[in-house]
């Protein structure tokens, strides 16, 4: 049972949450022309299940979005899947044997370390290292050995918002290309990048796409968590492999799902920014009261989350642990905060900014404010 598990019950037994920073949903709503084009693909008839790497037009638009760093991608290095964690789960059954490896960080998003195992497969946490990740390679460099298969980090990280520079992106490709072990690189967040110096993602120093699988999601980009749909790029032969394991161990992704999504060329060039600007309001919001509160939070580089160290900052968190504090906050005031041992981040506690609705946001933060800095 995960800690958060306690904190939802507990929201439920009050009638629902005062103020929920629990879950990492867009504070935006949807392009219009993505949910008009759904409307219509929901209408046509097309209720047969799709290819199993996907509908060959959406292949073809979504490939046409990762020429970003000058490097062409087909539309066979393409799987639309389930879920990015569809597509995770997919491509780790695609590289992994029972007694492999996998490296990630720690903190991390939990599925890395839990997939791996059900797989059969040894998760090995290297702890973050510092801004941009700075380090990280020659700390994963240590830990590399005979069984180990890859590397998954997610930039921005989900939970604490780090996000690779530029010159550790750089160094994590050459690294794993050197020892023969494929880079994973979870972008679900990617299009949420506020630092300077973290406008380059790793794929950029991979032209011939043979040491980087990158992971993306239609549901924090565009606002479309409900839809359950991602996609891996990888080189064709790679591809060919998690299309084949994604077919064995789940349905494709929705149909008139996928359609719609293939009318992305629609949507507005500003869109995007227009999200990036109402997520950064957001944490600069959250971050600046906190921190004038003297709780010393680190500001993140992109991502959703603020990630606190809560029992340092927190009178008496340290002696009762962060899930009984998430639980009597969840339970006394109907605040949702989420637990970081659920992320292997004992002591802290993270804040997801965008999930209050934008109605409920002023009194969100108010109701936030109270129990964090009394």
């Amino acid at each position: 049972m995960r800690a958060v598990d306690a904190v939802t019950a507990a929201l439920a037994a009050r009638g629902g949450a005062a103020a929920s920073f629990l879950v990492g949903e867009p504070c935006v709503a949807p392009p219009a022309a993505l949910r008009e084009a759904f409307v219509r693909a929901a209408a046509d008839g097309t209720y047969h299940y799709p290819p199993s790497a996907g509908l060959p037009r959406l292949r073809e638009v979504l490939a046409e979005r990762h020429h970003e760093g000058g490097a062409r991608v087909a539309p066979e290095q393409v799987v639309v899947t389930a879920g990015a964690k569809g597509g995770l789960l997919a491509l780790l059954a695609a590289l992994l044997e029972p007694g492999d490896e996998i490296i990630h960080p720690q903190p991390c998003y939990p599925a890395y370390p839990a997939m791996a195992r059900r797989l059969g497969a040894q998760p090995v946490a290297v702890p973050e290292t510092g801004r941009g990740f700075a380090g990280w390679a020659q700390a994963v460099a240590d830990r590399i050995g005979p069984r180990t298969r890859a590397v998954v980090i997610a930039s921005p990280s989900n939970p604490t918002g780090t996000t690779l520079a530029a010159p550790e992106a750089e160094s994590l490709v050459a690294l794993c290309r050197e020892c023969g072990v494929r880079l994973v690189c979870d972008e679900a967040y990617a299009d949420f990048r506020f630092a300077v110096g973290t406008e380059a993602l790793a794929a950029d120093f991979d032209p011939g796409r043979g040491t980087v699988v990158q992971l993306r999601s239609a549901s924090k980009s565009w606002a479309l968590c409900g839809w359950r749909l991602g996609w891996v790029v990888a080189d064709a032969g790679l591809a060919a492999r998690v299309a084949a394991r994604h077919a064995a161990l789940l349905n494709p992704a929705s149909g008139p799902v996928q359609a719609a999504l293939a009318s992305l060329p629609e949507v507005p060039a500003d869109y995007l920014d227009s999200a990036r600007t109402a997520v950064r309001r957001r944490l600069d919001a959250v971050h600046g009261v906190l921190s004038e509160r003297g709780l010393g939070l680190e500001r993140p580089a992109g991502g959703f989350y603020l990630w606190l160290e809560a029992d340092r900052r927190l009178p008496g968190v340290e002696d009762i642990g962060t899930s009984a504090f998430c639980l009597s906050a969840a339970r006394d005031a109907g605040v949702g905060l989420w637990p970081g041992e659920d992320f292997g981040g004992p002591g802290h506690v993270r804040i997801a900014v965008t999930s209050p609705e934008e109605a409920d946001w002023e009194a969100s933060l108010e109701a936030l404010v109270a129990v964090l800095a009394p």
